[in-house]
């Protein structure tokens, strides 16, 4: 509504798709199996907002993405340096370009959306774009759990927003967190459903037929069916909300929607909770939505509760059924510019941490691959255990090199390895690490 009544107001100054500049870096692949390109599209239909700049790897997926979103090939301009793109912007032109640095350096753009599947390129963009003083949309799960704390402090400190993207589960659950603690309710249990089951040893290799029916590649699958994805977006939760994994790698029961109140209460109840107050996953029918369990010992308010076919108490089912993932993107963009608010962002210090675990015997020389890759998986852990047990942050094991032989499911420790000391991604998490620990 704000969009539209600005772009209302302004009309016949301004053209209203070019109220909320926007930028994009990565049109491919995103971390979550779905195309960048969609996002362009996407945010071109919103009235109000318009696409400034694609960044990509691919000079074809940038320019593809502009025409996909019905933009002319003559309104399009590809660019290999900020001159260039800057004269293009100030004709009119959308920018295509290979190069990721000129996006956050275009003075026309509010917001710059991260939507690169490579963590190390998602930490720099973010990085970059904040020194730029621009708002910071991330879709890279890895990114936000591993170094979201210190862009965030960093954001903070620069008048903008960092935030994780709206429509992924975990800004989907936030929301009927914050529905549910405004009302008043106590939360026992935060979560989502999985909607494969779990291998966590499972490779790109014995997913390629798999992937070809979905149409994503077999990485980014493998990297849901092993777990690492829902680690990853559980973990965000956490650090957003305080909420902790009952226990590492959290219970990720197979069950329905109705089961679902039997299930996360505490096990003197019934149930499977250790303690109230955490995050967990479900497998099972509750794919692709997302729940959250809250309590009210409250008589008056049990019996409305009752009566409005909420059920007995005195835990209550919140469930949405959907969430929309990058289609939601949007919301973040606006939130961020009208309200100076994040959709989702770590509170400070990392709540939780995902970690880094052998997906199979691994030797002493061998290097770690990317998520959803041959050698390692993800998993979630309390962040006072991850620190007590020299546990390695699974944003930081891409590149390193083992010292000693790792047996299957087992934990790779900070001494086991040797970090690829040009990792970008390390560097922010040494400082982020200094910072709070000085706190």
């Amino acid at each position: 509504n704000k969009m539209l009544r600005l772009s209302s107001n302004q009309a016949g100054v301004i053209n209203a798709s070019s109220i909320l500049p926007v930028g994009i870096v990565g049109a491919g692949e995103t971390d979550t199996g779905q195309r960048g390109a969609t996002l362009v599209e996407q945010i071109e239909s919103v009235p109000g907002m318009n696409i400034v700049a694609v960044a990509d790897s691919s000079i074809n997926e940038a320019v593809d993405s502009f025409k996909k979103s019905g933009v002319p090939e003559g309104e399009i301009e590809i660019a290999g340096d900020l001159s260039q793109a800057t004269r293009a912007t100030a004709g009119g032109k959308r920018v295509a370009t290979q190069n990721f640095e000129i996006v956050p350096k275009l003075a026309s753009i509010q917001v710059i959306l991260v939507a690169t599947k490579d963590s190390e390129e998602s930490a720099t963009v973010a990085f970059k774009s904040i020194m730029e003083k621009k708002h910071v949309v991330i879709l890279n799960a890895l990114t936000d759990v591993t170094v979201g704390s210190v862009l965030k402090l960093m954001a903070d400190n620069a008048g903008v927003v960092y935030t994780f993207s709206a429509g992924d589960e975990p800004g989907v659950i936030l929301e009927l967190c914050n529905f549910a603690q405004i009302l008043g309710f106590k939360i026992i249990a935060a979560g989502k459903g999985k909607n494969n089951s779990l291998n966590r040893s499972v490779t790109p290799d014995d997913l390629k037929e798999a992937s070809q029916r979905i149409g994503a590649s077999p990485q980014a699958l493998a990297s849901f069916v092993d777990g690492t994805k829902t680690m990853l977006e559980m973990t965000a939760l956490a650090n957003a909300t305080g909420f902790v994994p009952d226990r590492r790698g959290m219970h990720g029961p197979t069950a329905s929607v109705d089961d679902l109140l039997d299930i996360f209460c505490l096990k003197e109840e019934g149930g499977i909770l250790g303690r109230v107050g955490v995050v967990d996953y479900v497998i099972g029918n509750v794919a692709p939505g997302v729940f959250v369990i809250v309590r009210t010992e409250q008589k008056s308010l049990i019996d409305e509760l009752k009566y409005l076919k909420m059920g007995g108490g005195p835990n209550y089912l919140l469930y949405r059924p959907y969430h929309l993932g990058n289609i939601e993107a949007p919301l973040s963009i606006a939130k961020a510019i009208f309200d100076g608010e994040a959709s989702i962002a770590p509170l400070g210090a990392p709540i939780a941490e995902t970690i880094t675990m052998a997906k199979r015997d691994l030797r002493a020389g061998e290097e770690i691959d990317d998520i959803g890759g041959y050698t390692v998986y993800g998993t979630i852990e309390r962040a006072e255990i991850v620190k007590a047990e020299n546990l390695l942050p699974l944003g930081l094991a891409k590149g390193a090199k083992l010292l000693a032989a790792i047996k299957k499911d087992q934990p790779i420790l900070y001494d086991k390895i040797r970090l690829d000391e040009n990792s970008f991604m390390l560097m922010l998490r040494r400082l982020q690490d200094g910072f709070f620990r000085k706190r």
